[in-house]
């Protein structure tokens, strides 16, 4: 019964919707940065290939062979060829495996004798999981069909995650293989140091001079061959997640892209004997103390990204086509989070240049070429393959990125805030701390366009919304009156979506508080008169707005769904959305679950901490939230998995005797509130966009820990 009335009062809300003023956005579009030298465009329109992985050049043939694996949690690949012309409608099945499969690779001699790697993982007979390449034999004549019974495991090594499993030739004849640590998170094996352990390694191995009856023997140069508890096959250690290794003929450069976690992506020019740090460093940042360290020094990144602009390197290939002789000698590579492209030439001893060379919507897992010298990047999110293209010329005509707040067609007066025709200001029930300021906020949607709940299911108060192309959100900061002095807007930060992706934008105010002008993309700090405030670049902005939270922080269920006054009446805030054509979904039911204001006291004291936690710590601790953690802060996952009371911190205790996160009744053992209280030192939480402790959530994070029963410690 309870369900058909929300129903009906769903179908009575959508017909009794009121008309909606479009908004209309005649400049919050482009960008003030120049525009990307590349665009991506379909490379083989008529061509099906159902989330590629891998692509590469077949050596000799002038065809394509494709990777597919269906999904991370679909446990098949297919490897297929097409012929690379425009009109391809298909590609033919050369073999089927029940384990997913990453990687391509081609022995030297391949257009003599045929031999094909593949890397991939899957379950040994007993069920434990082994990451491996294997040779199979490829026909040489025409149809050139894989030979039957042909495969041929040349290594493989226990591993459970951060697979590895990719292979290139060096110009040495030798073939490096990659290995990850193994696990899916922190290395919790802590092999990443552990020189006993294949895993965490670049392998250099001999295929051509096995032994009868192996499959490769040791190279004696390689860097540990005769030390004792090193395996001989190791040519560089301390990997998390390799992802993509390429070497280039003309130089001899081999290049390793790397996953990182918590803040970085990054890419090695391999060097021999190298230590490149996991897991005592991401890339060049320290990450756990105490972690075994190897026998070497550490070896920082060739590149480095933060996690602001690059979420999951995939690593590329060394260009050496025609088509862009600019890039001739580069690496180039991407990024499976973003879609960012970039390119980067090193000339042996020194990095020349690193640059972007296009931004895409595409969740790129590996990049290949064309015989005429295109660059394909595969999209493992779509059907499609792409290729890369000059951006045309720019548009004389368009209008530049607005300079000015007034000029952005959110606002009719920003003297007042006042909104501009079509701009709904919302409010969310659990504001975030910034600073000490007091937050207002306006939704912009473009044109008739609508908002929509990204899940058919029964509404989850922690679900995110879909938002279409063209939407901008604001939040005007200001620091309220006190001690005789005025309110003053400090800043007003848009988030833009186009193209699928999300930028930031903040604008400053001036002194006469009537308009903002636009901020430099990598931020500053302002002298105010009694104190300093920080304004984020646009990057740092995007490591919180992040893809894995959906972005829009405030724009959940959970924020939205509360109380408003529309037209003198209170309403629930959603079920006004809905009427006024802003979100397609269906109205919450009364006592659907949200957020209360973690300052009020008027709500229960755990509800106020996982409302606190929730809405400044879980955008990264999160799943796949960047937050290096165990911690799941989402605010209503059990206790079991929030991994947060009576457990050990992983990044040290901060010198304090059987630290925990939160010890239970024990303040003095509680490491997360000393992280809440510091500022600009190593550990503070949250790590970007602020200056100032929060007094009164510290207060209640400490009134909550205090509350709680005491446990036995933990081992």
């Amino acid at each position: 019964m309870k369900r058909l009335f929300f129903l009906f009062f769903f179908l009575t809300a959508s017909l009794c919707a009121a008309e909606r003023t479009p908004w209309a956005n005649p400049r919050l579009t482009g960008s003030p940065e120049p525009p990307a030298p590349y665009v991506a465009v379909r490379a083989f329109p008529k061509l099906l290939v159902q989330r590629p992985v891998a692509v590469e050049l077949e050596p000799g043939t002038g065809q394509i062979l494709l990777l597919q694996n269906y999904a991370w949690t679909e446990k098949r690949s297919i490897l297929r060829r097409f012929s690379p012309l425009a009109d391809v409608e298909r590609a033919e099945t050369l073999l089927e495996l029940p384990e997913p499969a990453y990687s391509i690779g081609f022995h030297p001699k391949y257009t003599e004798n045929g031999w094909l790697y593949l890397g991939s993982n899957g379950p040994r007979a007993g069920g434990e999981l082994y990451s491996r390449i294997v040779r199979y034999t490829v026909e040489r004549q025409p149809p050139r069909r894989i030979v039957e019974g042909s495969a041929l495991t040349v290594i493989e090594w226990p591993s459970a995650g951060h697979n590895g499993a990719a292979m290139a030739f060096g110009n040495d004849g030798m073939l490096y293989v990659t290995s990850g640590d193994g696990t899916g998170l922190s290395d919790l094996d802590n092999v990443g140091q552990d020189l006993s352990s294949m895993r965490a390694k670049v392998l250099r191995i001999d295929v051509d001079g096995a032994p009868l009856g192996q499959t490769y023997r040791i190279p004696q140069d390689n860097p540990f061959v005769g030390r004792a508890g090193i395996r001989p096959e190791t040519w560089a250690y301390g990997l998390r997640n390799p992802w993509r290794i390429t070497a280039d003929r003309e130089s001899g450069q081999i290049w390793v892209g790397q996953n990182g976690q918590d803040l970085r992506e990054y890419a090695h020019l391999l060097e021999r004997g190298a230590n490149y740090g996991w897991s005592a460093y991401e890339g060049s940042r320290p990450f756990i103390d105490g972690r075994l360290q190897g026998p070497s020094p550490l070896t920082p990144p060739t590149i480095e990204h933060d996690h602001s602009a690059f979420r999951s390197l995939t690593g590329g290939f060394v260009y050496r086509g025609a088509r862009f002789p600019e890039l001739t000698g580069g690496y180039v590579y991407g990024d499976y989070g973003t879609g960012r492209v970039w390119a980067a030439k090193h000339d042996g001893k020194k990095l020349l240049w690193n640059r972007e060379l296009t931004d895409t919507p595409f969740a790129i897992t590996g990049f290949g070429t064309t015989p005429e010298g295109d660059i394909l990047i595969a999209d493992h999110s779509g059907d499609a393959l792409y290729r890369l293209e000059p951006a045309p010329p720019a548009d004389a005509k368009a209008q530049p990125f607005p300079t000015l707040l007034s000029e952005a067609g959110l606002f009719e007066s920003t003297r007042t805030l006042t909104p501009a025709a079509g701009v709904q200001p919302y409010t969310i029930n659990a504001p975030a701390w910034h600073d000490g300021a007091e937050s207002e906020r306006l939704l912009a949607l473009p044109g008739n366009a609508f908002a929509e709940l990204n899940s058919n299911e029964k509404i989850s108060a922690w679900l995110t919304w879909t938002l279409p192309d063209g939407t901008a959100i604001a939040q005007t900061l200001t620091l309220l009156a006190g001690q005789g002095k005025a309110a003053r807007r400090i800043e007003t930060r848009i988030l833009l979506k186009q193209a699928n992706d999300w930028a930031a934008y903040t604008y400053l105010w001036n002194e006469a508080q009537d308009d903002a002008i636009l901020a430099q993309k990598d931020g500053t700090r302002l002298m105010l008169a009694d104190r300093e405030w920080l304004v984020p670049s646009r990057a740092e902005c995007l490591s919180c707005h992040s893809r894995a939270a959906n972005f829009a922080l405030g724009l959940t269920p959970a924020q939205i769904n509360r109380e408003i006054v529309v037209e003198g009446r209170s309403q629930n805030q959603i079920t006004a959305f809905i009427q006024q054509g802003l979100l397609k979904g269906e109205p919450m039911e009364a006592d659907a679950p949200h957020l209360v204001n973690p300052y009020s006291q008027d709500a229960p004291l755990e509800q106020r901490v996982r409302a606190y936690l929730a809405t400044n710590c879980a955008h990264c601790h999160i799943p796949n939230g960047g937050g290096n953690a165990l911690m799941d802060l989402t605010p209503w996952v059990t206790a079991d998995k929030q991994h947060l009371v009576d457990e050990i911190p992983q990044h040290g205790g901060y010198g304090v005797p059987d630290a925990r996160l939160i010890a239970p009744g024990d303040a003095s053992r509680s490491v997360l509130p000393v992280r809440v209280a510091s500022r600009g030192a190593p550990g503070q939480m949250p790590p970007l966009g602020t200056l100032t402790p929060d007094t009164k959530g510290l207060q209640l994070l400490f009134e909550w820990l205090q509350n709680l029963k005491p446990s036995p410690s933990k081992p």
